[in-house]
This record gives structure tokens, sequence and C-alpha cells, in this order.
């Protein structure tokens, strides 16, 4: 830890890490009223409406689900099993954590038919809601298969969180009208609201002069509506106040903390991501900007110099959109005939 001759500008650091929720309802309490709407008929026993939460990176839709959950189950004997779909990508990946978060399974290891029997009679005397974030990354059929076999359980609700909507179209159109779920929106953050959210973390966690509204602007125009990125930026800009051992942020010190914070956002979105978009990115960066067909010859070239099977040809636009909508690359019409893209890093 640095030692600072003017003292430290974080009064409390913990409050401008990612798991800190400094209920941002204020902004969206339309969402949480909606959220809670749904989840009331456990209150009585009955079941919970399916839900479809979705918005852009950074709109606050993990934190405000688990916000909600958290205040729901502390009044409620309800349990709540958060899923992170990056990681537990197939239902009987997702079985077992909901078998294990529980604790209902003895030392013997059934089959996934006899954990799903397991589970089912848990239900017939307990209510439970299952938060299934990053739905969109499990492969269409296993998310057909994790979605309907959770469906056909009793007193259980679902709490699907995506980027976008249009992942619940690619269902199974019988799986669709069984999940019936409400969709709410969580639209990018307005440049007010961000600012709110900013000030509102920055009198908790920092020391009262280190900090004005005119550089939140700042952090706030330069993160597009991104609350995560918005109060990395942030730290990481008191940080470098306190290593310069001044007294106040200046534009500088956000201006650093702005690019150390997008690296970052980028890299811990790399690390869930597969080699070979990784290996795609960094041949976009490397490249500054390539065309679309140029940037496939390079990524056959650099397989078979490092002896990896390629992807199909078919499947190569996907990780290249996949790239675009997760923020990590750009991609426009190239002034050239036929369907070429130009592509840059972000």
């Amino acid at each position: 830890m640095y030692r600072y001759a003017n003292g430290s500008i974080l009064a409390d650091v913990d409050v401008l890490d990612e798991e800190f929720l400094l209920e941002d309802t204020q902004v969206r309490e339309e969402q949480v009223k909606e959220l809670w709407f749904c989840l009331s008929p456990l209150e009585k026993g009955k079941n919970p409406l399916n839900c479809w939460i979705y918005g852009e990176p950074g709109t606050g839709k993990t934190a405000i689900a688990r916000f909600v959950l958290n205040q729901f189950v502390s009044v409620t004997p309800v349990k709540m099993v958060y899923i992170n779909c990056w990681e537990k990508n197939t239902f009987y990946g997702v079985l077992d954590r909901i078998i294990t978060e529980l604790r209902i399974l003895g030392p013997e290891k059934p089959a996934t038919s006899q954990k799903l029997d397991i589970l089912q009679r848990y239900l017939r005397d307990n209510s439970l809601v299952v938060v299934l974030d990053e739905i969109d990354r499990p492969a269409p059929a296993e998310r057909n298969a994790i979605i309907y076999n959770l469906c056909n359980l009793p007193r259980l609700g679902l709490i699907c969180i995506s980027k976008s909507s249009s992942t619940i179209l690619d269902l199974d159109e019988r799986i669709k009208s069984k999940l019936n779920a409400r969709k709410i929106e969580f639209p990018r953050y307005t440049p007010e609201e961000l600012v709110n959210i900013l000030e509102r973390k920055a009198e908790k966690a920092l020391v009262q002069g280190s900090w004005d509204r005119r550089l939140l602007n700042r952090i706030s125009e330069l993160a597009s509506g991104d609350a995560r990125i918005a109060v990395q930026a942030l730290k990481d800009a008191a940080y470098y106040a306190q290593k310069e051992a001044t007294s106040r942020i200046r534009e500088p010190h956000v201006l650093k903390g702005w690019n150390d914070a997008r690296q970052m956002n980028s890299g811990h979105i790399l690390n869930k991501l597969t080699e070979h978009h990784r290996l795609l990115y960094d041949l976009i960066k490397e490249r500054g900007k390539i065309l679309s067909n140029e940037l496939w010859k390079a990524y056959l070239e650099r397989c078979r110099e490092s002896g990896k099977q390629p992807i199909a040809t078919r499947t190569y636009p996907e990780y290249v959109n996949e790239l675009a909508s997760m923020g990590l690359v750009r991609t426009r019409r190239a002034p050239v005939k036929g369907r070429v893209r130009e592509v840059e890093v972000c």
C-alpha cells in the first residue's frame, strides 16, 4: 500500500468495488418495482412470474437483480441461487450448481435425472428463484434444455439476464411459450443519471473536497452510459491523484483512470471468451484497422502457425459480431464492393 504525504483521497475504497451495491435503485426504480412484482406471488406460496432482464453492459442488470433478490429473500423463506452461465453453460452444470448451493445432496453422486428428482422433491415444500446471468452464453440447444427443464419444476422462478431481448426469440417456440417471461429493459444510463450515481459513490468513497461535479460530468461523458466503466474510472483516477500526493482529483487523473478502466474492462471480457475470440481481437489490435476478408485470412494463417483448428467459415461472422456487441471492436461497411466490413478496436 502506498503512503501519501497529504493522506488518502479514498475514504472507503470498497464503495467503488463492482460488487458493492450503493442502491442505485433511485435511477432504476421502475425496474425494481417490476422485478418485485414478478416475485411477489411467492409471498403467498404461488409460482412467480419469470423475468427476462436485458440491456447493454454497465446498465445495472445484475446489480439490481441481486439487490432486489437479497431484499426479497431477507423477508421471505424463499431461497435464491445465482448462476453465471459463462461458468455453467450446460443444463448439467446449472443443475449441479443449484443442488450444491441448496445442499440437498448427500455423499452419493447420482445421475442428472436423479438430481432433477431430488430438486423436484425439495420444491414440494420450498420456493426457489434461479438467476441465469448471461443466459445468451450457452449454445442454443443447451439454453433450450436449461430453460425447459427448470420451467417444468414447481415453485421455481427464473430470472434470465442477457444483453439483448433478441436471445429470447431464438428459443424453441414451445419453450418460449412455457417460459412466458416478462421483459424488463435496462436502457443505457443518461449522462445525468450516471453523474448522479457517481456523485452518490463519491460522497461515500472519497474525502470531501477531493472531487467536484465537473469531473464527474467528464467521466460520464467518457463512459457513454456504462456505469461499470464510469465507477472504475473514478476509482483509478483517485488512485492516480493519491500517487501524486495531491489533495484533489484533476482531469489528467480522470483521463488516465478512464484509459485504465477501459483496458481493464476489455481484458475482463476477453478472459471470459474463447481463445478464438481472443485471437481475432489480437489480430485486429495488431493491424489497427482491417477488412473482414483480410482478417479471416490472417486468422487462418495464425491458426496454421500455432497448430490450432480454426472455427468454421460460417461461424466467423458470429465471432466478430460478438466482439462488436461487447464493445471490444466496432465495424462499419467498407468502401469496397461486396459484403465486406472494416473492423477496428474500440
